[in-house]
């Protein structure tokens, strides 16, 4: 096999094969200046390879917990500039909670995607106040909860209400925020 199907074969660049081929990582013979790779030992490095290598996970991009959102509560008013706020604080009996309010500009490409103005005004209107909770201890409170997961370590005052944005979806986002505050 030569270098450029070995590379192919391999999902890898043709200067890989060739050095595979210089250094031994693959049986291979030069014959009239070219690399003649034996395919049972690329086989096998390809093999070896993929149980060195572990998958690759695709980051999560980042939440922008900054971001804003330009709208109105009331048809007719003037706009308003709607913002998130995340807070830390302990209870007096030790628990760590963080507390995100303000969820509009993170759901704003679903707001955006309500073509109907006062569907929008609406949604708008469902979401301003609601806040996710995210907590360090189980609450048994919470267990059988819709609007909480992980035994009440994440938990939201969203109940539903607009079309596009469940609870779960709300649970999501709170699952990467968790996520994104820890690392």
């Amino acid at each position: 096999m030569n270098t450029t199907t070995a590379a192919a074969q391999a999902n890898v660049t043709i200067d890989t094969i060739r050095t595979w081929c210089r250094k031994g990582a693959v049986a291979a013979v030069k014959q009239a200046g070219r690399w003649i790779i034996d395919t049972a030992s690329l086989a096998h490095r390809i093999a070896i390879g993929a149980m060195k290598r572990p998958a690759r996970q695709e980051a999560a991009p980042m939440i922008d917990l900054t971001a804003t959102y330009t709208g109105i509560l009331i048809p007719g008013e003037n706009q308003r500039t709607f913002t998130t706020q995340v807070k830390e604080r302990a209870t007096p009996d030790g628990e760590h909670l963080t507390t995100v309010r303000g969820l509009i500009p993170l759901f704003a490409d679903q707001l955006n995607a309500i073509t109907n103005e006062g569907d929008r005004i609406h949604a708008l209107n469902v979401l301003h106040g609601k806040a996710i909770v995210i907590s360090d201890r189980h609450d048994a409170d919470w267990d059988n909860a819709r609007e909480a997961r992980d035994g009440g370590r994440l938990r939201t005052t969203y109940r539903g209400g607009i079309p596009g944005i469940t609870v779960t979806d709300v649970l999501d986002l709170a699952t990467r925020i968790r996520a994104q505050l820890a690392a």
